[in-house]
């Protein structure tokens, strides 16, 4: 077997082979190892796995070049040694990262194989949080790129052998394709560069690897181009023409480009900065904005909206925090909870210390989800209405957080590539920056809109939560807020420091004893809503909006910093000090931050980084948690507050810096061509090539057949479901796929009707209707495939197998 004597090269020469062959070796462990986490949507941290990868590559490169046998031979050893300690150190781990990769793909054959088959993984493992199954995961991955590295090290640097190579990779992406299932396009691509390079390569990297690694770095950078052009000029599921390049450019850089950006200067924040789900107060400067994209929104809905991005419930005096892990656990599950004797009491002779106290279980929501409740509550009282659409993609917003529009309806098993944590906020998925979400933009708690059955038995569980947790003032604050609200009069005549802190009787009997004032924790959403108003008002009366407003003095409260000395601030000011004096009224209120943003119906609008607000959110019990706007000069134009007649002031915004002119990146220099290199004569080969290229143009050819056959299978398949509702659903969806190759088109209006009847409405469709969407459906597909150029129906056909 022939292998590279690196000894008789020169330095140069040498450091060129190692150059070629790192640079093919990172293609190969990047490529197979993501377009394995890609098909199978494995939730990892795609920049430490790159990072692994590359390590991999580098590593595999430094072992196997090595020309003596001895050194090599020990090197592999500790390397295999080392891998072998890692999996025996990290065991446990890896135990659960593995159950969550299995589950992962157990889950997506099902799905392409139309079964609801799945992997319960909770008997092993328990309940696992979003953050843990990353964390595994992405270790059992990062185990499993060193061993990759190693595999084509051995294949690729020291046996040199192209057919070896690829048959050690390929089953990696074999096992998706058999249930055509698609990686994303970089891995996939960057798989296929690898390939084809070394298919270009092959005869000439025994005989000559230098003039091979020649070859090699030549061509690289102009086939990497061509793909790099396939991406743009391909269009993908959900695609979008003018933002492929910037998408990819995300893919490939998520933990790095926006690792650390922040809203405001200073290091200041909204809650949005970087990928930290708490907020930081002490970095409250003056606003600063380059004015760059931070959001993109495609909606079918025009007006003003807030765009969602966490909520903060716990105050400490210099920021926001997150519950703990353990509250959302008892939300979940269920948990005891403290409720005063009322038979041993009578009003006239409460005392607070000497009150008896007895636990009461309260059942957890279980799977239910707080932010879905307004949307539940319209959707059951208004039936008729139909949900909007959002498709939001984060550029440079929170790497942490999915941005959504209020009156979510998306509930948690229909959510993909993102997680609901608590009742905080949603979790992006790592490489997931686009997500659709629906939305019942409409709905407002004085509407009438109810929950009923057993999802109002969740919201009056979830009532008890929210009280323990969201009417919280820190001690040191209360007689601060509490002399305030004593001289406004908000909530009727103005009150004496006594009258306002007493005992409230909460629903069921309970009672509630703490030192914030309950004047609005029996009240109707009306008036507490209208409680927001009034301290909005008082807020705006004495303060003043200023986005220079410098840091709060170290050692100060934050928002009695504002509230008593310097009376100046802008939304993270606004937003915490009426959250607290809510709380002192005893409505529950917490701080929530995200984007605000002007959507035109159809069309996509780009939200800048100046647009990042924070405000408050109420809640109306019945109902869930309303958004309520506390700056002054900002027009919250939410339902329950329009007025026909009413014109929006201007909201103001921080001066935006321009943004820098990116420097132009020389290109590199190009590589000469090869120089002959003597050697003693051989057999010649070279007639084989000739056999190889139609082989392989063959079994491509026959792959992509193949593909379309069994694309066409499992989507008959899915049209012929027994539950006409979801056929009807599969049909739409696979015309929103179609329409993507059709710009200008549009599905049938009754077809669309129909499919959104099917997914949001009690109603069963009749076997007319699902025959009518798949008559429309067919219609859609041929005139599709009839309009496309020939080779965009091939792609169409074959590479996507829509048709």
């Amino acid at each position: 077997m022939n292998h590279v004597n690196h000894e008789k090269l020169g330095v140069q020469r040498r450091s060129v082979v190692l150059l070629a062959d790192g640079l093919m070796l990172f293609l190969g462990v990047y490529g197979s190892i993501f377009c394995l986490v890609t098909a199978f949507q494995l939730p990892v941290d795609g920049g430490k796995l790159t990072l692994t990868c590359l390590a991999a590559a580098a590593a595999a490169l430094i072992v196997f070049s090595i020309p003596r046998l001895g050194v090599r031979l020990l090197l592999v050893l500790a390397a295999l040694a080392a891998l072998a300690g890692v999996v025996v150190w990290e065991y446990g781990q890896l135990r659960v990262g593995a159950l969550v990769c299995a589950r992962q793909v157990v889950a997506t054959f099902g799905w392409s194989l139309g079964t609801s088959a799945e992997l319960d993984i909770s008997a092993w493992v328990g309940t696992l949080s979003f953050l843990r199954e990353v964390q595994t995961s992405t270790l059992l991955c990062q185990v499993f790129a060193g061993a990759m590295g190693l595999w084509l090290g051995w294949l690729f640097v020291r046996v040199r052998s192209f057919w070896l190579t690829f048959w050690g990779s390929f089953p990696l992406l074999m096992v998706p394709l058999s249930v055509t299932i698609t990686p994303a396009w970089t891995p996939l691509l960057l798989l296929v560069l690898f390939w084809g390079m070394g298919v270009l390569t092959r005869l000439p990297n025994k005989r000559d690897p230098y003039g091979a690694a020649k070859t090699t770095l030549c061509v690289l950078p102009l086939a990497a181009a061509l793909l790099a052009g396939l991406l743009v000029l391909l269009p993908g599921e959900g695609y979008q023409r003018s933002d492929q390049i910037e998408r990819l450019r995300l893919q490939l850089t998520d933990w790095v480009t926006m690792a650390g950006r922040e809203m405001v200067s200073g290091d200041g924040n909204l809650g949005l900065g970087g990928g930290s789900t708490e907020v930081d107060l002490t970095k409250a400067g003056p606003l600063n904005y380059d004015g760059s994209t931070a959001l993109r929104v495609e909606a079918d809905t025009t007006g003003h909206i807030y765009l969602r991005g966490l909520s903060a419930a716990v105050y400490t005096g210099e920021g926001w925090e997150q519950l703990p892990d353990e509250a959302y656990e008892e939300l979940k599950n269920g948990w005891m909870r403290q409720e005063m004797n009322l038979d041993a009491l009578t009003s006239s002779q409460f005392q607070p210390d000497r009150a008896l106290y007895h636990d009461v279980p309260i059942p957890g929501i279980g799977d239910y989800q707080p932010i879905n409740f307004p949307a539940l509550a319209d959707r059951s009282t208004h039936p008729q209405v139909n949900a909007k659409r959002y498709i939001i993609e984060n550029l440079a917003g929170s790497t942490a957080v999915v941005y959504t529009p209020y009156q979510l309806l998306t509930t948690p098993e229909r959510m993909t590539g993102a997680e609901f944590i608590g009742d905080a906020y949603l979790a992006r998925g790592t490489g997931v920056w686009k997500h659709v979400l629906y939305a019942r933009d409409e709905a407002n708690p004085l509407s009438g809109a109810v929950l009923t059955g057993a999802d109002a038995e969740a919201e009056q569980n979830y009532r008890f939560f929210v009280r323990e947790h969201y009417l919280q003032v820190p001690e040191d604050l209360q007689e601060t807020l509490v002399s305030l609200l004593a001289e406004s009069g908000i909530g009727g005549t103005a009150r004496s420091l006594e009258e306002l802190i007493h005992i409230s009787e909460f629903d069921k009997g309970t009672i509630y004893y703490g030192s914030s004032l309950t004047l609005g924790v029996n009240i109707a959403a009306e008036e507490r809503l209208e409680l927001a108003r009034q301290v909005a008002e008082f807020l705006a009366g004495f303060t003043e909006y200023d986005p220079d407003t410098p840091l709060t003095p170290a050692g100060e409260d934050f928002v009695s910093y504002f509230l008593t000395e310097s009376c100046r601030g802008y939304c993270m000011h606004y937003a915490s000090a009426a959250a607290l004096m809510l709380r002192t009224l005893g409505v529950p209120a917490r701080y929530v931050s995200g984007y605000v943003a002007d959507t035109v119906a159809g069309e996509r609008v780009d939200v800048p980084d100046y647009n990042a607000h924070a405000w408050v959110e109420v809640y109306c019990d019945g109902y869930g948690w309303q958004s309520v706007e506390v700056t002054p000069g900002f027009n919250g134009d939410f339902p329950w507050e329009r007025d026909p007649d009413e014109t929006a002031p201007p909201s103001p915004s921080a001066p935006s810096t321009p943004t820098p002119d990116p420097s132009p990146t020389p290109s590199a220099p190009q590589p000469t061509h090869s120089a002959n290199q003597p050697g003693k004569a051989k057999v010649d080969w070279s007639w084989l090539w000739w056999l190889t290229v139609p082989a392989a143009l063959l079994l491509l050819a026959g792959a992509l057949v193949l593909r379309r056959k069994l694309a066409a299978r499992s989507r008959a398949r899915r049209f012929a479901d027994e539950d006409a509702n979801r056929a009807v659903i599969e049909m739409y969806v696979y015309m929103e796929r179609l329409l993507v190759f059709a710009p200008g088109r549009k599905a049938d209006e009754r077809a669309e009707e129909l499919a959104k009847k099917a997914k949001f409405s009690q109603h069963i469709l009749t076997g007319e209707e699902r025959e009518f969407v798949r008559a429309q459906t067919e219609k859609l597909a041929r005139e599709t495939d009839l309009s496309q150029k020939w080779y965009q129906r091939l792609v169409l056909r074959y590479l996507y197998g829509l048709y």
